[in-house]
């Protein structure tokens, strides 16, 4: 029985490293997105402290823009009285006084606007403020989160070339031709396993039913049989 085969056992010791090396590559993989994915997570959350906080700003700024015309306003308003007391012509007083009442409508406008926008400040304030501590926490979190995948990281690529150093030297211990099987095998079939026993007269790689001859061979014969729906190396367990 091929199983029992120390030749073959060889094989199913190199083929269990081969799965174990393409279980820890699968895992490498997985973890260089989680990283990724908790990257952006960190980016999307710092993008959400700028905009709070950006909002704020620019209230800040829009309120000294504010405080500016108000101050001009002011300003226009005194000289055009310090004017009126100048003039001598009551049409010119009159457009003097006329410009005063507009500009001092126009300078309760900007107040009543500022008002405003020093309520928005406040507001704004406390929901930068807030923002800053609650996401400052969660993007800890995730800041953690991301050392313990890149520790895995390591971890899985220590094991890894330490796996691909025995999977090396389980080669040199399998028989030249049955190694040469194994190899083309693993370039025709898509995924592990590659070398799957009979179940039922099913390969249990496909899960499909071979034929008469495959489980002939595989019991008779002292010799890799493939399956002839998958291509796998199937041999039946005793």
């Amino acid at each position: 029985m091929l199983s029992n085969n120390s030749d073959f056992k060889e094989l199913l010791l190199l083929h269990g490293r081969d799965r174990r090396h393409g279980k820890l590559v699968e895992e490498l993989n997985l973890l260089l997105e989680d990283i990724q994915r908790v990257e952006q997570k960190i980016l999307t959350e710092n993008e959400s402290i700028e905009i709070a906080v950006s909002e704020w700003k620019q209230l800040e700024s829009k309120n000294n823009a504010l405080e500016k015309e108000i101050l001009e306003i002011g300003e226009k308003i005194s000289k055009n009285k310090i004017r009126q007391l100048e003039v001598k012509k009551n049409e010119e007083y009159k457009a003097l006084d006329s410009e005063i009442i507009s500009l001092t409508n126009l300078e309760s406008i900007k107040e009543d606007e500022q008002i405003e926008v020093l309520v928005k400040i406040d507001d704004a304030q406390s929901t930068a403020q807030i923002a800053q501590e609650k996401i400052a926490q969660k993007v800890e979190g995730l800041v953690q989160q991301k050392k313990n995948f890149e520790e895995r990281m390591l971890k899985v690529r220590s094991e890894i070339l330490d796996l691909e150093k025995e999977i090396e030297k389980a080669r040199q211990s399998v028989e030249v031709e049955m190694l040469r099987t194994y190899e083309r095998v693993k370039k025709v079939v898509s995924r592990a396993p590659y070398i799957a026993p009979l179940k039922d007269q099913k390969c249990s790689g496909c899960n499909l039913r071979v034929s008469n001859d495959v489980i002939s061979t595989a019991l008779v014969e002292q010799k890799l049989t493939q399956c002839d729906q998958c291509g796998r190396i199937v041999y039946i367990e005793r």
